[in-house]
């Protein structure tokens, strides 16, 4: 099913796509915040606290990264770019980054490391072969497949020195849902577990010692499951943010991103309750027709 996404996102995820398939490259330009970790204890302090193993990162390596509470709850995800041997540079969603300097203050206690930030940076998000060298800070694994984030000082400029053509913001958030990517914040909420949000294969080692609210996140992989599912919804049309999803009169989630596909028509995300599973009819609060619920990605 085709659907009737505006003609400028629809271009935009196209010139995406296409750069991703080995076109010219194509950029969605962002803003994030860095906090800085040095020290001759920053790696680990850190390796403590993350869900990756970012010790075993090398100089200029990076890698995606989640940050727990004490049960194992989804509160932050970031970026850790390893600058040297005893400096990182993490990068942040702005919503998240003043809760995030909060916490590693919080768990600061006698190492030997100094933490800067949070400061605001920008982003280019840069789909095909991602550019190097000036004005490129920092390159770090895109969230959404087949992408790299670049950090840059200032977007606009760096858009034009790299020469990369770009796209709309709108773009890249369709990509994100046909990907099933969550966005920690929005897809998740306050008692959302790694499992739940399908973040285990991306941001967690399973092979790292002990980090904050470890436990939780290996008793689900190795001894039960968790009650709630990231998937799909292949809907009749757009809902409101947050419109309630029901099965059989029982309240089993709600509807967290939605977006007019070109390819799938009206699609969204949702953490579904374990009895929806992928076929099942569903109903969505405000729209008169079911939904189903589908496996990610979106085929």
């Amino acid at each position: 099913m085709r659907g009737s996404a505006p003609a400028d996102v629809a271009a935009g995820r196209a010139l995406l796509r296409e750069a991703a398939g080995g076109g010219p490259p194509a950029a969605v330009r962002a803003e994030a915040a860095l906090i800085w970790v040095e020290g001759p204890d920053a790696a680990g302090f850190l390796q403590g606290l993350l869900s990756n193993d970012v010790a075993g990162l090398a100089p200029g390596a990076a890698c995606h990264a989640l940050l727990l509470d004490a049960k194992g709850h989804v509160l932050a995800d970031l970026r850790a770019h390893r600058d040297a041997a005893d400096a990182y540079t993490l990068v942040i969603d702005p919503a998240q980054a003043e809760a995030v300097a909060a916490l590693l203050e919080r768990y600061h206690f006698s190492e030997d490391l100094d933490l800067l930030g949070p400061e605001p940076t920008e982003v280019l998000t840069v789909a095909g072969a991602a550019p190097a060298g000036e004005p490129v800070d920092l390159s770090l694994p895109g969230r959404v497949p087949e992408t790299v984030d670049l950090v840059v000082g200032d977007a606009g400029a760096a858009l034009a020195a790299l020469g990369l053509a770009e796209a709309p913001a709108e773009a890249l958030e369709t990509l994100r849902v046909e990907a099933g990517v969550p966005r920690v914040g929005i897809d998740t909420g306050p008692t959302t577990l790694v499992q739940e949000a399908g973040l285990e294969d991306t941001a967690v080692s399973f092979a790292k010692g002990c980090y904050l609210g470890q436990e939780t996140v290996a008793r689900a992989r190795y001894r039960g499951r968790v009650n709630r599912h990231l998937r799909g919804l292949r809907l009749p049309a757009l809902p409101a943010a947050g419109a309630a999803v029901t099965r059989d009169g029982k309240a089993i989630g709600q509807v967290t991103s939605a977006v007019e596909s070109p390819d799938h028509g009206p699609i969204g995300l949702a953490i579904l309750r374990r009895e929806a599973e992928p076929g099942d009819a569903v109903e969505v609060e405000g729209l008169d027709a079911p939904a189903q619920v589908v496996e990610l990605p979106f085929r």
